[in-house]
């Protein structure tokens, strides 16, 4: 049997990066619907994802450059509840970025199938800063000449 691992990050089409999830029983409440913290941590799969499709090595920046990427602030808006085996699409685009933060704009959408407009029910803004391991903030220049971190 041979298996796919290619896919395993997502896609990147049109500066948006497309990031698929399946809600586990794991993932909700007795009421069979996802607990709203863990579309922080569906973000986080995402944009770690994102990283490695860009072949941005988060270890490898620690370890060589001593840049640690950490989330200074998040605005998240729940609209409706995904539930027990809905599969969800994360969409993560960029908002902004200067020298030492990336601002991104990530969606999560319920995705049916292909005759269904897919359906939103989170939108979070999350602001990330590059840091050193003093927690001093570091410019990221290698990073942000990456064209998916271009401002427009």
């Amino acid at each position: 049997m041979q298996i796919n691992f290619q896919n395993l990050d997502g896609i990147i089409s049109n500066n948006v990066h497309h990031y698929v999830v399946k809600v586990f029983y794991e993932d909700t409440d007795a009421g069979q619907i996802v607990y709203h913290t863990n579309y922080l941590k569906y973000f986080e799969r995402a944009r770690t994802s994102l990283l490695n499709l860009l072949k941005i090595d988060q270890i490898n920046l620690k370890k060589n450059h001593d840049i640690i990427l950490v989330i200074r602030k998040a605005d998240i808006k729940w609209f409706k509840p995904a539930v027990l085996n809905d599969t969800l699409l994360i969409e993560t685009c960029l908002k902004y970025a200067k020298n030492s933060s990336i601002t991104i704009h990530q969606l999560a959408f319920r995705h049916n199938d292909m005759n269904k407009p897919k359906e939103l029910l989170v939108s979070g803004t999350i602001q990330i800063v590059a840091m050193n391991s003093r927690f001093r903030v570091k410019r990221i220049k290698k990073i942000l000449k990456n064209p998916f971190f271009q401002n427009n």
